[in-house]
C-alpha cells in the first residue's frame, strides 16, 4: 500500500502515516491471488459541510524514529491535542562594557613613551646643562689667598702681565747664598750662573747651585718701595743647545725644576706657587697689591736631576717677574 487508507497521502517506510498519523494496516492478501489486481482506492472522508474545519497550526514535521508512545491522535481536521506552547526563551543580558585587554610589556612602553612629558626631558637637559657649567666655572676659576701661606696655580703672559702693570724685577738686585762656579758650553764659551741672571730677561741664562736647592732663600731688593700686583719665574734652565754634530741638549729636562715657592714681603704677606713643567714664566696674581722694597723667594719643592746625557744635579731659575702698578 503506498497511500494512507485514510488521507490519502503517500506514505513512507513507517508504521503511521506522517501527515495524519493513522496506522497502516498490513494488505495480507495483496500477493495471495493468483493474479495481480487494482488495489482498491482509498475512501476519502469528505467534511461536513455545515461545520468548517478548524484552523489549526499544520503538524510538526515527523520525527524519527517515530515510536508508539510517541504518537498522537489525529483527526481529519489534524491532532486531537493541542501541543504546549513552547516556552519562551530567557532573554539576553544587555552586553556591558568590553573588559579592557592586558597590556603586553612592551605596549606599555610604548605607550608611555609616546604619551611622555616634554617637561621631563627639558628638566633632565637643564640639569646637565647646570652641572657641565659648575664644572668648567670651578676649573678655570682662580683661587686667591692673602696672609699666611696660600697655594695658587701659576696663570698669565706677558700680554696680560703689562695690561696690569710694569715688570720691574729689571730695576731689583738679587742675591743667593750658594751659586754654581762658571762652565763651558757645547760651544767652548765660558758660561756663568750669577743671581743677575734671573732678572736680565734673556731664558737661556739662569741662576744656578748645585744638588737640591729646596730650603734656599733668594732675595730681590727694589731701588724703593712698590706697589706689586703679580710675581712669578721660569722655574729651570729653559736653554736648549746643539753641537757642531747636530746633537741637542735639553737642560731644562737635564737640571733640577722647582715646583714649589713661598713669596714673602715687607709688610708679612707670604704667598705660596705652584709649579708646573714648563719653560715660560708662570706668574701669579696677588689678591691685593703689596707694597714692598724687598721680596724673598724661599725653594719649597725640587724635583729630581735629570737623566742622560744631560742630566745634571743642579737647581736652576732662568726668570723672575715682579710686576707694579703706580
Amino acid at each position: 500500500m503506498s497511500t494512507c487508507a485514510t488521507c490519502g497521502h503517500q506514505l513512507g517506510v513507517g508504521r503511521f502515516c506522517t501527515h495524519c498519523g493513522a496506522g497502516v494496516d498490513d494488505a495480507a492478501d495483496w500477493r495471495t491471488d493468483t493474479a495481480e489486481r487494482r488495489l482498491p482506492r482509498p475512501a476519502v472522508t469528505t467534511p461536513d459541510p455545515r461545520t468548517p474545519p478548524s484552523a489549526v497550526a499544520p503538524p510538526p514535521p515527523p520525527r524519527y524514529p517515530l515510536y508508539a508512545d510517541e504518537v498522537e491522535a489525529y483527526s481529519a481536521q489534524g491532532p486531537l491535542t493541542v501541543p504546549a506552547a513552547p516556552l519562551p526563551e530567557p532573554a539576553e543580558a544587555a552586553p556591558g562594557p568590553a573588559p579592557d585587554a592586558p597590556l603586553l610589556g612592551y605596549e606599555s612602553y610604548e605607550y608611555h613613551e609616546e604619551r611622555r612629558s616634554p617637561v621631563l626631558w627639558i628638566l633632565i637637559a637643564a640639569l646637565v646643562l647646570a652641572v657641565v657649567a659648575g664644572g668648567w666655572w670651578f676649573l678655570v676659576r682662580e683661587d686667591g689667598a692673602s696672609g699666611g701661606d696660600s697655594a695658587r696655580d701659576p696663570s698669565g703672559s706677558s700680554a696680560s702681565a703689562e695690561a696690569q702693570g710694569t715688570d720691574v724685577a729689571g730695576r731689583a738686585d738679587a742675591e743667593a747664598p750658594v751659586t754654581a762656579p762658571p762652565n763651558q758650553d757645547v760651544d767652548g764659551h765660558q758660561v756663568s750662573y750669577d743671581a743677575s741672571n734671573m732678572l736680565d730677561g734673556v731664558p737661556a741664562t739662569a741662576w744656578r747651585m748645585p744638588g737640591d736647592g729646596t730650603g734656599t732663600v733668594l732675595t730681590f731688593t727694589l731701588p724703593e718701595p712698590t706697589r706689586l700686583t703679580q710675581v712669578g719665574l721660569v722655574n729651570g734652565y729653559a736653554k736648549t743647545s746643539t753641537d757642531d754634530k747636530g746633537r741637542t741638549y735639553d737642560w731644562y729636562r737635564g737640571n733640577r725644576r722647582v715646583l714649589a715657592v713661598v713669596w714673602s714681603f715687607d709688610d708679612g704677606t707670604r704667598v705660596r706657587q705652584q709649579l708646573t713643567e714648563g719653560r715660560d714664566v708662570q706668574r701669579l696674581d696677588l689678591d691685593q697689591p703689596v707694597r714692598a722694597k724687598t721680596v724673598k723667594l724661599k725653594l719649597v719643592k725640587v724635583s729630581a736631576p735629570g737623566q742622560g746625557d744631560t742630566g745634571r744635579d743642579f737647581t736652576a731659575i732662568s726668570e723672575v717677574s715682579l710686576v707694579a702698578v703706580s
